[in-house]
């Protein structure tokens, strides 16, 4: 058994938009000292930790923006080309 607020770093750099479950319980996560990211633990027995990236709201809006950008682009170049002929 592992004691209260036993820090776990795992091998990964940090960046916002990790998700990091334990047994099914998203649990909250944050930067080691040394850049990695970590999790607290409280109480421990044979469990699965579950490291996802699933990437932040403004990542996703960004995307989407970009997707939209290229559809705009796209419907302008076949439209230039058919008013050119």
């Amino acid at each position: 058994m592992l004691e209260d607020g036993t820090i776990l770093e795992f091998p990964y750099i940090y960046y916002p938009g990790y998700k990091v479950t334990i047994d099914g319980k998203e649990i909250k996560n944050f930067e080691s000292e040394n850049g990695f990211l970590a999790i607290s633990l409280t109480e421990t027995s044979k469990s699965e930790i579950v490291i996802e990236y699933v990437g932040t709201k403004v990542m996703f809006i960004a995307k989407i923006i970009s997707i939209i950008g290229l559809i705009i682009l796209i419907i302008y170049v076949v439209y230039e080309k058919r008013e050119t002929k």
